[in-house]
C-alpha cells in the first residue's frame, strides 16, 4: 500500500521552489522566474573597483533613451548609465531584479556581439547632505 502512494511536497517546499523552476538551470534563469520580491540594494560596480551600493526603496524614477543612456533616480541621487542595448538592465532594474550594475571596459565591449548589452560609462551624481 504505501508503493502506491506518491509523495507530495511539503508546503515549504512548494512556497521555496517556485512553478516551474528547475534545479539544474542558472541564478540567473531561476530569478526571471520568481515573483518580483525586491533585493534590498543595487551594487553599481565601477571599472576601478569600487561599489556603491543603493536601496531599492528609494528608486522612485528610470529614466530610458535607447540611444544608450539609463538614468536611475534613488532620491535626490542619480545614476547615469551610458551604454549600448540596455533594454534589459532596464527591466531587471525596474522589477528591482538586478543585484548589480557593472561599469565595462573598452576591450570587454568590442569582444561582446553587437546585440549584448554593454555599460561604457557610469556617472554618479551624490548630492549632498
Amino acid at each position: 500500500m504505501d508503493a502506491d502512494t506518491k509523495s507530495r511536497p511539503s508546503v515549504v517546499e512548494r512556497i521555496l521552489k517556485p512553478q516551474g523552476a528547475n534545479e539544474n538551470a542558472p541564478r540567473e534563469a531561476a530569478k526571471d522566474i520568481r515573483p518580483a520580491l525586491p533585493t534590498p540594494m543595487l551594487d553599481v560596480v565601477l571599472c576601478d573597483g569600487t561599489i556603491e551600493s543603493f536601496a531599492y526603496a528609494y528608486l522612485t524614477r528610470v529614466s530610458f533613451d535607447p540611444g544608450g543612456m539609463l538614468v536611475l533616480h534613488f532620491g535626490e541621487d542619480k545614476v547615469c548609465i551610458e551604454g549600448r542595448n540596455l533594454a534589459e538592465v532596464r527591466q531587471k532594474v525596474r522589477l528591482h531584479k538586478a543585484d548589480e550594475i557593472v561599469e565595462g571596459v573598452e576591450t570587454e565591449g568590442t569582444l561582446k556581439p553587437e546585440s549584448a548589452a554593454h555599460i561604457d560609462r557610469i556617472r554618479l551624481e551624490i548630492a549632498e547632505g
